[in-house]
């Protein structure tokens, strides 16, 4: 059985090829999809429902996109994330594709993917600190990509510091 009714995965892939055709620019999907969320509209949160499934059960096909749309599905994903369009377990899975993509060997398509996608976020860094030790692990960025690994320092000391300050009101609320 189809998860979404057939005018419903319709829309959403008319969406989707209009991305990849460049005839609508990412930050004008991100917004559209910002309406569709918050939409009180039900069709409208079907199209958006429908557009994230699809988008992460095509993960497993990302290998053999060419790499055009490959780096455009790298930037939506990461706007996504950067747009808290995705959230709890999705946003797990999310930031999981991203650093398996990180993983692969640094000239394949899918490393490309990851890196275009963790631009699109990289100001969200500092509140998953785990996350970005994760990053730090992979020997190819800390070798070929040494702005992000220094970027990622500087949101890992951020957090640090923010740790330390963000105790206090926590144990003064529970009065």
């Amino acid at each position: 059985t189809a998860l979404f009714a057939p005018d419903i995965e319709e829309e959403a892939n008319s969406h989707f090829q209009r991305i990849y055709t460049s005839e609508i620019e990412i930050e004008r999907v991100i917004q559209m999809l910002k309406g569709f969320k918050a939409s009180t509209n039900q069709r409208e949160q079907e199209v958006f429902a429908c557009m994230i499934h699809n988008l992460f059960d095509e993960y497993r096909f990302f290998p053999r996109y060419p790499e055009r749309e490959l780096l455009i599905t790298g930037k939506l994903f990461g706007s996504l994330i950067q747009h808290q369009l995705v959230s709890s377990i999705t946003l797990g899975i999310a930031l999981r594709y991203v650093l398996e993509a990180l993983r692969k060997h640094n000239r394949s398509n899918m490393f490309k993917f990851g890196m275009c996608a963790l631009e699109q976020f990289k100001s969200r860094l500092v509140e998953w600190p785990q996350y970005c030790h994760h990053i730090n692990q992979i020997s190819h960025i800390r070798e070929s990509h040494k702005e992000i690994i220094d970027y990622i320092q500087r949101a890992l000391s951020r957090s640090t510091q923010a740790g330390a300050g963000g105790q206090e009101p926590q144990q003064q609320g529970g009065g």
